[in-house]
């Protein structure tokens, strides 16, 4: 159970991470905002650290997003038999163990959180929202799949 914890923990830094430098946010300033370090938010990105309830609230909010932004990728990752709940409770997703859970969300933040948060992908990303016409953009996310599946 503490290595699923310490997953969504990750998990959850990595998000902050992404938001913050999508937002142009330093650590610094993020920090400023909500009263603590720099360092403490390094420890929350990290997944050293744990985020409390209230203070995932907060962080949602200057970063504009909805705490529930940070759990979108996340699977289930948990059954009433993990944590010793004794009455029965439906999971999130019927079926999966623990292990597969840690093994899809670990497929997830690869393919995923790292891959935004490369410098190209969100050069990428500003480049193409700056163009007004949407079918422009429409032909050349078009073009990229193109020349994606291209040997």
């Amino acid at each position: 159970m503490a290595d699923i914890a310490s997953s969504v923990d990750s998990h959850v830094g990595k998000c902050i991470r992404l938001l913050r430098g999508l937002r142009k946010y330093s650590q610094e300033r993020l920090a400023k905002a909500l009263g603590i370090t720099f360092q403490q938010i390094q420890k929350y990105e990290r997944g050293t650290n744990r985020i409390g309830a209230g203070r995932l609230y907060e962080i949602a909010k200057i970063l504009g997003v909805p705490v529930g932004f940070f759990f979108d990728e996340l699977d289930g990752f948990t059954t009433a038999a993990n944590v010793g709940v004794h009455e029965e409770q439906t999971p999130f997703h019927k079926g999966r163990t623990a292990e597969k859970v840690e093994a899809s969300m670990a497929e997830k933040e690869i393919a995923g959180i790292e891959l935004l948060m490369m410098p190209e992908t969100l050069e990428l990303a500003r480049v193409y929202y700056s163009i007004k016409e949407e079918r422009n953009r429409q032909q050349i996310l078009n073009f990229i799949r193109e020349m994606a599946v291209r040997p």
